[in-house]
């Protein structure tokens, strides 16, 4: 007898705590929900909060963080709330949904690089992210984070041109245009450099049969653009090549001016321009403002950011999340926004005292350069870009 009475004890000693358990871990609406909203709100020899003083910041996944109810641009975190990476099977769009990249050569992986690939699978999500390589590829512990990372990731193998039309492309940055052109016209997809980091979902963008952005200093960039396949548009650019070295033969002129120039006079050419939203700011135009100053990205795709024409901040490049976190420039969100999927500044839990918001962000304004407006004010179609704001301005 005394056997069966301490089996029912037992068994219901198990029963109590099970339902503790439950209610401990779900303690949303039970009468415990003020004990674990304490503990889960108070910082080491801190005032707890209450629930009046935060609020919840409805663009942020983590249940880690809070936005405190006087914060304009940072947040409260336990631990940093860093985005899961992910991919997706996206059909709709002229244009497929598959990044790419290309590496010539070999080299190490750096900071920025990682950032910008992490981004597309973050705040993007592409069905595949093709890497397309040219000799041994990159190397170091964050190219190998990245294989493991991303599960859509593919390494393809390929002959980087050398020649166009019997013509000899005369540096790396020609060798890396031609390749990318070719890529996108025969697969179609989104091109991005490595040190370009994607904002947000570029699928407003797949239903156009090709886009590209002004640079802000001669014409557009080809560092990120969008292509379906047999582009008629990519196609001519091609098509431009043949006659290089009668005319400027650099990177910059087809690269950039000619398909600009393009814009203009083929209006038989389907392409869909973003003023502000690709590559400004960027860190050939802005310089040093990228990592000193901070804009107003709210509106764009991407920052392109250019790490070689800012080599005197290019510590700053190598920052990983704990650092860059807390860095209030233009770059520090866009990296931001990779990492944790938001632009606002970071702080842990314990650094109340030194939590801040953000400065004011500049507005984005477009300047054409002078010798692209003198070569275009006579054609009937050039619209004055001297100055072109967004709505932000």
């Amino acid at each position: 007898m005394n056997q069966r009475v301490k089996i029912i004890c037992f068994l219901l000693l198990c029963v109590f705590l099970c339902w503790s358990a439950f209610n401990v871990t779900d303690f949303e609406g039970t009468r415990f929900e003020h004990v674990f909203a304490d503990l889960r709100t108070s910082s080491k020899g801190q005032q707890p909060r209450t629930q009046t003083e935060v609020v919840n910041d409805e663009k942020l996944n983590s249940p880690n963080c809070i936005k405190p109810a006087n914060a304009d641009s940072y947040i409260i975190c336990d631990q940093l709330p860093f985005q899961k990476p992910a991919c997706r099977n996206n059909t709709n769009g002229l244009v497929p949904n598959i990044v790419h990249y290309i590496w010539i050569g070999n080299g190490t992986l750096k900071m920025y690089h990682y950032i910008s690939m992490l981004s597309v699978v973050t705040n993007h999500k592409p069905d595949k992210v093709l890497f397309h390589i040219d000799g041994a590829g990159p190397q170091g512990d964050l190219w190998l984070k990245l294989i493991e990372q991303i599960p859509c990731l593919e390494i393809r193998k390929f002959e980087a041109p050398t020649h166009i039309y019997g013509k000899k492309l005369n540096d790396i940055y020609m060798r890396t245009d031609v390749a990318r052109f070719q890529i996108l016209h025969q697969q179609g997809g989104i091109y991005l450099d490595s040190d370009v980091i994607v904002l947000k979902s570029l699928d407003p963008l797949r239903k156009f049969p090709f886009t590209m952005g002004y640079n802000g200093v001669k014409g557009f960039s080809n560092g990120a653009f969008l292509a379906a396949p047999n582009s008629p548009f990519l196609e001519e650019l091609l098509n431009g090549y043949k006659d290089l070295y009668k005319k400027e033969s650099r990177a910059l002129y087809f690269g950039c001016i000619r398909p600009r120039t393009l814009s203009l006079t083929r209006k038989d050419l389907p392409i869909h321009v973003e003023e502000t939203s690709m590559h400004r700011p960027n860190g050939w135009v802005e310089k040093e403002s990228i990592v000193i100053s901070s804009y107003d990205l709210s509106d764009n795709y991407m920052l392109h950011i250019h790490p070689r024409n800012n080599k005197k901040y290019k510590g700053f490049f190598e920052w990983g999340a704990d650092k860059i976190r807390v860095h209030d420039s233009s770059y520090g969100a866009a990296a931001r926004a990779s990492f944790f999927g938001t632009r606002d500044l970071v702080f842990l839990r314990g650094e109340e005292s030194l939590a801040r918001d953000r400065k004011p962000r500049k507005p984005i304004i477009l300047v054409a350069h002078d010798t692209i407006r003198k070569s275009e004010e006579n054609l009937p179609e050039f619209r004055d870009l001297t100055i072109v704001k967004n709505k932000h301005s």
